[in-house]
């Protein structure tokens, strides 16, 4: 076995895992060295290439934009007053109304009767019963008799949540396809 192009420039790289295996295997293998040869005269000659200097400078314009649209969505400073300011009134103005509205109501409120605890418990128990009592009696409907045709409820079932499925994904692909 040849050692890849990805081993080759992990060993250049001196990023190999095992290094050692690598030089045995590029010792006995003519055609590993001569590509590790030709991989590091290609490296050094791309490391002797000069620097080069950016003709124009693209990070000024990219950046303005960003803060243009960063700018155009932040709140301004006085609609974020103005509500911090409603915020504060409104909680003021129902700390004072509390205890008005608690007077008004309070004749109305004595006549209500909280349940208890084990009464709400044992009302939900018993709607639980009902509804499992109604499940265990739903039937589901017979469908019509095609003459020639023998088809069972869950093929027809299985076959409508098929499609729908299919349905589903197809929409979805379609939809992937517009937003790219």
């Amino acid at each position: 076995m040849h050692l890849t192009d990805e081993q080759l420039n992990e060993y250049l790289d001196n990023e190999i895992l095992d290094r050692a295996q690598a030089e045995l295997h590029l010792s006995s293998c003519d055609d590993c060295a001569a590509r590790l040869a030709a991989l590091q005269v290609l490296f050094d000659e791309i490391g002797s290439l000069p620097e080069l200097a950016l003709s124009s400078d693209i990070a000024a314009p990219i950046m303005r934009r960003v803060d243009e649209r960063a700018a155009a969505l932040a709140v301004p400073r006085s609609l974020r007053l103005t509500v911090t300011l409603q915020a504060a009134l409104a909680v003021i103005a129902i700390i004072f109304a509390a205890p008005i509205v608690m007077q008004f109501f309070s004749p109305y409120l004595s006549r209500i009767q909280t349940p208890s605890f084990a009464d709400m418990f044992l009302q939900l128990e018993t709607q639980w019963t009902f509804w499992l009592d109604r499940l265990a009696q739903f039937q589901l409907p017979t469908m019509p008799q095609i003459p020639g045709v023998e088809l069972s409820g869950s093929f027809i079932m299985l076959t409508v949540a098929g499609a729908s499925v299919l349905w589903l994904v197809g929409n979805r692909l379609l939809l992937r396809n517009q937003t790219k």
